[in-house]
C-alpha cells in the first residue's frame, strides 16, 4: 500500500525516438500518466518549437 503522503519513485531517462513514431509514443505515455516531461529547450519560444501546429489542435 503506498502512503499519500511519499511520492513514487522515479527515474530520469532520455528517450530517442524516430519521428514518425515519437507523436504516438508519447500520446500513449501521456494518457497512461505515468511520465513527466522536462524542457530541455527553456529559451525556445513556444511558437518556434517543433510540431507547435500539432499542439494547438
Amino acid at each position: 500500500m503506498t502512503n499519500i503522503f511519499r511520492s513514487e519513485e522515479m527515474t530520469l531517462c532520455q528517450l530517442y525516438l524516430q519521428p514518425d513514431a515519437a507523436y504516438s509514443c508519447i500520446s500513449e505515455l501521456g494518457e497512461l500518466g505515468i511520465v513527466q516531461f522536462r524542457d530541455l529547450n527553456p529559451n525556445v519560444n513556444a511558437f518556434q518549437r517543433k510540431f507547435v501546429n500539432e499542439v494547438g489542435q
